[in-house]
């Protein structure tokens, strides 16, 4: 039976003969992996995969014994698989074992499993609950340890995995890779069973300082983050005396991750350098996502934390122009951060991680004022020469191997990114401009003008709509939108189901105009069963013809029906051609601590749409106009543009805001021709 959930009425009547963009949409990845663990372990991998001359498990981490005392390389693989990820965790195991230790390879994984997500089996451990560590061989479990529960969300469970890690498997280089849901500078985590607690910025620091310390060994030859958003300026800046190469992504993961199968380049026991490695993940990482068909917005880079300080005195140097910068520099900074390529976005802003490609912006920012381009360009040469190796996607062509985190205005900053200290540079550049945001704010706002109003016209594509900015209002706007939907009439409520981009053109007295299109249809998803309307975030990429939705939604898993507050936040990434084919469609979830990775859904669990209300007060939230919801079958899912039904009245609204997070709306309703 489907939960019963919070509901307002929608009144859209739509037209029959729909536009499929999905009827048949590519088989859901997260399945995918599953299904291919699971036949491997029904084969022949799972009668290769034995206990080898492994010893009896112990409680004590340290047991682990090894007898090689000369290889070139040991990876430590930290598995914070205590969640919703967890039949991922399992199917990397297996790819590690198909690299497998040797004289030359130590392969050593601690992997925190939650009993809740999958009966999956790992060779001789079988369908294992709480924690391992497991020396992986050749298809085979070389040794184990059963830790019980770890909470792995611990610096202290990172430190002594490092400690022991180091001290029993020693080598000529070592590599340290962290799996899990990922978020940036926030952090990594979480581990459910142990109140989900999360691995932050400062703690995974902490974690590796004191492994390296008690090791006596100075500094990693390579950390890696496989996990979604972790390729910032901050992450490296935190690791850059912990290690000398750092792998990691700045754009969401799908739940395959990395193709640990790829450390098999370390067996012949040639000399591989960390460069090398880091490249061979990178390009491996590609290669595994073409073939889940996850590619389209994949990013993943190799950066050279020894060079990092060249890229912290141009960010500082940025910073110190920064400083004094007038309302046209800021408001080129924002424009910039507008145009930049963003991850881990949501159509919902306080979910968005403010993640922006930082060679994007500075490319923008060079290109939007000149007084700033020497120290803009200046960062990007260091940036070229701090990032190694990177690779991405059709979706995310732009990316230059790594983001910064830059809120739109202070409203939107998480006061928790002071916990990291100071970011050399950045920390200045992000003063500053949120410093000039409440100058701005106290002198003035953006505005359109009433007197003309909003204008419109309709063509054989859809409704055109214009507004123009009053005098001296164009010179601070930093983003325009366009947003449609329909008024509740039992309370005045305006009902958004999408939003894409508008133009804006300054005049030279600092007014403006502002231009939208809208091509008057709706998206729906449907289980086959029921249909219902959801929000959609649409922007277009002209140089590839791809057209990219972001959809929000809320997951419900089937065992907390009953719970006060079962709504897990999604966002549905979607990409289509030219032709309104899918290409690709992830589904991801946003965890309560503000971690992101793939969705594994309970298909008997429920997917509700979601839109944004806007109340006639001012306030807004985000809505349900389900009754009963979608079942969580996500491969089946069906997505359709319909067009809108002829004589319907629709609202349309441009959105325009300035460096300061003001906002001025200009609306009204209009019926379909």
């Amino acid at each position: 039976m489907k939960l019963r959930a919070r509901s307002l009425a929608l009144t859209l009547t739509l037209a029959l003969g729909a536009i499929a963009c999905g009827g048949d949409p590519v088989a859901d990845e997260t399945e995918k992996i599953v299904e291919d663990a699971e036949q491997e372990r029904s084969g022949e991998a799972a009668t290769e995969f034995d206990d080898g001359d492994s010893a009896p498990a112990d409680d004590d981490i340290a047991s682990i014994s090894n007898d090689n005392e000369e290889a070139n390389w040991t990876v430590l693989v930290y598995v914070m698989g205590d969640n919703d990820l967890e039949p991922f965790a399992v199917g990397d195991i297996f790819e590690m074992a198909e690299a497998g230790s040797n004289e030359h390879l130590n392969i050593v994984s601690l992997i925190d499993r939650h009993p809740g997500y999958s009966d999956d089996e790992v060779g001789p451990l079988g369908n294992f609950e709480g924690t391992q560590l497991i020396h992986v061989g050749k298809d085979e479990v070389l040794q184990s340890v059963d830790l019980g529960e770890v909470n792995t969300g611990s610096a202290d469970e990172l430190a002594e995995f490092v400690t022991a890690g180091i001290r029993q498997f020693p080598a000529n280089r070592y590599a340290l890779i962290i799996w899990d849901h990922g978020a940036g500078w926030p952090g990594m985590g979480p581990d459910e069973t142990d109140g989900e607690d999360i691995l932050t910025l400062p703690e995974i620091s902490e974690g590796i300082a004191a492994g390296l310390d008690a090791t006596g060994v100075d500094r990693l030859d390579l950390i890696g983050f496989d996990a979604c958003l972790m390729g910032t300026f901050e992450v490296a800046h935190a690791m850059r005396d912990l290690a000398d190469v750092m792998v990691a992504s700045e754009e969401l993961e799908p739940g395959h991750g990395w193709d640990f199968s790829s450390l098999e380049i370390l067996r012949s026991g040639d000399d591989v350098t960390a460069t090398e490695l880091a490249t061979t993940i990178v390009d491996t990482y590609e290669a595994h996502a073409k073939d889940f068909g996850t590619a389209f917005d994949i990013t993943l880079s190799a950066v050279d934390l020894t060079k990092l300080g060249e890229l912290d005195a141009a960010l500082r140097e940025l910073g110190d122009v920064m400083e004094f910068a007038d309302s046209a520099l800021l408001a080129a900074l924002g424009s910039a951060r507008q145009d930049s390529l963003a991850f881990g976005d949501s159509p919902d802003p306080s979910l968005a991680t403010n993640a922006v490609d930082l060679g994007v912006l500075m490319t923008e920012l060079s290109e939007n004022n000149i007084s700033v381009r020497p120290e803009a360009d200046a960062v990007l040469g260091a940036l070229e020469t701090v990032v190694i190796h990177e690779i991405s996607g059709i979706a995310t062509s732009k990316a230059t191997g790594l983001s910064v985190y830059f809120p739109p205005s202070s409203d939107y900053f998480d006061g928790d990114y002071f916990d990291l200290g100071e970011v050399p540079g950045w920390s200045k550049v992000l003063n500053s401009y949120f410093d000039g945001g409440s100058r701005l704010a106290s002198t003035g706002t953006v505005a359109f003008d009433e007197e003309i109003g909003i204008e419109y016209f309709f063509d054989d594509s859809g409704i055109n709509v214009f507004g123009t900015v009053i005098e001296g209002g164009s010179n601070s706007i930093v983003s325009a939108e366009i947003l449609y939907g329909v008024i509740d009439d039992s309370d005045g409520s305006i009902i958004f189901i999408g939003e894409e981009p508008a133009d804006y053109t300054s005049f030279g007295d600092g007014s403006g105009e502002v231009y939208g299109f809208y091509d008057l249809t709706a998206l729906t998803l449907s289980d086959g069963i029921d249909t219902d309307y959801a929000y959609l975030d649409m922007e277009f990429d002209e140089e590839s013809g791809f057209l990219f939705f972001d959809v929000p939604l809320w997951y419900v898993p089937p065992e907390e029906f009953d719970t006060d507050d079962p709504y897990h936040d999604l966002v549905l990434a979607l990409t289509l051609d030219a032709e309104g084919n899918i290409v690709s469609e992830v589904y991801y979830e946003y965890t309560a601590d503000g971690m992101i990775g793939e969705l594994s859904a309970d298909p008997d669990g429920l997917i509700f749409p979601i839109v944004l209300n806007e109340y006639p007060d001012g306030t807004a939230e985000w809505l349900t106009l389900s009754e009963v919801g979608l079942y969580a079958d996500l491969p089946n899912l069906i997505y359709d543009l319909e067009p809108l039904e002829s004589g319907l009245e629709i609202y349309v609204e441009l959105v325009i805001t300035d460096y300061a997070g003001n906002v001025s709306a200009q609306g009204g309703v209009v019926a379909l021709p």
